[in-house]
């Protein structure tokens, strides 16, 4: 890893700036006291006089007081701001907005960027997609495909149900996609090419299909011996988020 570049501060700024914004939406405290005993600076994170008071309390100046605290760990050990980065409530908002710096650093940003759960997903599927970016960065593509699978199903199911599409309660993912896609009023119309976005979406279909017996045989869903390879476990991942951003754009779930 290039990491001699956080030792530059204008090129690390848009990092910095990146970092302090998904740190102040997504930290609690014990997201704190963690990456203190990770990085080795829990004292001065629990002896700073306002970071985590400030967090506590919802005081206007938390933002401030965290970039204070990424400040530190550049003046003292930039491995620390690598710690923040790769930390799993972090990083996918860092792929997002900071792909090329991520690259520059000598990550492997070649994946479609994570699917940060919207203000209004439901408490399975918000858990869910933590698990599966955790488990992506921890344990590879096999360990991620469950989740992604418990998500997606998640999604589409809250997704009809919000819309007042009729659907089983205990139908399978593929069902509920095919009730969404013919149902739902936003995926009715698909602009002036709606043919070809048709034969898109059509094959969308087949992806949740081969995620089911992918997950089943392929993942550690199961006791299964034959695991997908590392190419094809990507292929999964970054099949089944490009699907999620078309839904989450398309009909704003």
């Amino acid at each position: 890893m290039n990491d001699h570049l956080l030792n530059d501060s204008a090129w690390r700024g848009p990092l910095m700036l990146a970092m302090q914004r998904a740190i102040v939406a997504e930290f609690n405290a014990t997201d704190w006291h963690e990456l203190g005993y990770l990085t080795g600076f829990h004292d001065y994170i629990q002896g700073h006089a306002r970071l985590l008071r400030s967090l506590g309390f919802g005081d206007d100046d938390y933002g401030a007081c965290v970039f204070q605290a990424l400040q530190f760990f550049a003046n003292n050990d930039t491995r620390a701001l690598v710690a923040v980065i790769d930390h799993p409530k972090v990083h996918p908002q860092m792929e997002r907005v900071q792909a090329e710096k991520l690259i520059e650093l000598g990550y492997q940003v070649g994946r479609v960027p994570a699917v940060l759960p919207s203000a209004t997903a439901s408490d399975v599927v918000r858990r869910a997609l933590i698990d599966a970016d955790n488990l992506l960065a921890t344990s590879g593509a096999p360990s991620t495909i469950d989740r992604l699978h418990t998500a997606m199903h998640g999604y589409l199911k809250s997704a009809c149900r919000d819309s007042a599409i009729a659907l089983a309660d205990d139908a399978p993912l593929t069902q509920a996609y095919k009730a969404l896609r013919a149902q739902h009023p936003a995926l009715r119309s698909l602009g002036g090419h709606d043919s070809e976005i048709g034969k898109i979406l059509a094959s969308f279909a087949s992806v949740l299909d081969a995620l089911n017996t992918l997950r089943n045989r392929g993942s550690v869903a199961h006791p299964n011996e034959n695991l997908l390879d590392v190419a094809e476990g990507a292929l999964v991942v970054n099949a089944v988020r490009t699907i999620f951003h078309y839904l989450n754009q398309k009909i704003g779930q």
